[in-house]
């Protein structure tokens, strides 16, 4: 007999949406329901993968007579993401954490809802996750770390022992984090770019070793 899976709505109609989509169908805990467009002039009756936009995000009538409550944020932007999961919390959406198989954890570790890890990643032991975070393909985060809330780690990241991501940071292809360095929150680390010692919240950072460019304007 065929196992039924409960169902999932994802919010998100960008080009994230489809890496959320192949994990999903990846990790088989679920049957997607369909897509909700974050914009309303999104046409319904087009599909990614094969899915279709049945709704938008800020009108969850239908899902909710259809009890369908489990959700998953498919949004690049950090600060948007963060947004529209707190908007779909205080609705009733229970947000979900995705994880693909194909994946090294090397304990049980704590992970915030709305949280996404990516084929071929490697999680060390002892390490937090925050909520909505991106883990990408090929990330290794080394042991006792913390990855902060809505943080995005792009494909090919490394991150030494003991390191802190703060909140909404991003941190670029390819990047190195070295040992016990804390990086603030809003930080924006440039691709291949080698952070070797502490940088505070809202800088752009950039080189090896990495060095501030810029700041960050919120």
């Amino acid at each position: 007999m065929k196992k039924i899976n409960p169902k999932i709505s994802v919010f998100g109609t960008g080009g994230h949406t489809k890496t959320v989509i192949r994990i999903i169908e990846a990790e088989a805990k679920w049957d997607i329901h369909g897509l909700l467009g974050d914009s309303e002039y999104l046409e319904k009756d087009i599909e990614i993968l094969g899915y279709k936009i049945v709704g938008y995000r800020n009108d969850i009538t239908q899902l909710q007579k259809a009890k369908i409550m489990d959700g998953f944020v498919a949004v690049g932007d950090n600060h948007l993401r963060a947004k529209i999961t707190d908007e779909l919390i205080s609705k009733g959406m229970k947000i979900t954490t995705i994880k693909h198989p194909n994946v090294t954890i090397m304990n049980n570790l704590p992970v915030g809802y709305g949280t996404m890890i990516h084929a071929q990643a490697v999680i060390g032991a002892d390490i937090r996750i925050g909520k909505g975070v991106i883990i990408s393909a090929s990330s290794v985060v080394g042991h006792d770390s913390y990855i902060g809330n809505y943080s995005h780690l792009t494909p090919g990241v490394l991150i030494g022992g003991g390191v802190t991501i703060g909140d909404f940071s991003f941190l670029g292809l390819g990047a190195v984090v070295l040992p016990d360095v804390k990086i603030g929150k809003n930080v924006q680390v440039a691709a291949n770019s080698v952070v070797h010692k502490n940088h505070g919240d809202n800088v752009v950072l950039a080189g090896n070793p990495a060095r501030v460019i810029k700041r960050v304007v919120i």
